[in-house]
């Protein structure tokens, strides 16, 4: 099993979230998919993500993604965690998990 976290940034909160580079090793530059996350309440998100062929081989994701944000109150500073399974086909769209850990900010606005 393989994972990542991510601070959220304003770009990430606001337009798409960018992946690190080769976070998804076996995802073919300049393809774009379908792939499912299933958040902590077992809820399942389809987000669109594409790599460019470029030079960066950062994945963005969008689609679902600006739901998800608005439905979790996602801010900036706030992390997420992403879990795949290496046995899982990632281009054919197979589940990842998805956990969010609010920054402390985010826990005192109001």
């Amino acid at each position: 099993m393989e994972y990542f976290t991510k601070k959220l940034d304003s770009t990430d909160v606001q337009r798409r979230l960018t992946l690190p580079e080769n976070c998804l090793k076996d995802f073919p530059r300049d393809h774009e998919a379908n792939l499912k996350f299933k958040d902590e309440e077992g809820q399942v998100w389809t987000f669109r993500c594409r790599v460019s062929p470029g030079r960066s081989s950062k994945p963005a994701l969008s689609g679902d993604w600006f739901s998800f944000v608005r439905k979790k109150g996602l801010s900036t500073g706030d992390v997420i965690v992403i879990i795949s399974d290496k046995e899982k086909d990632v281009a054919a769209g197979e589940h990842f998990k998805i956990k969010i850990k609010k920054s402390a900010s985010t826990h005192h606005q109001n």
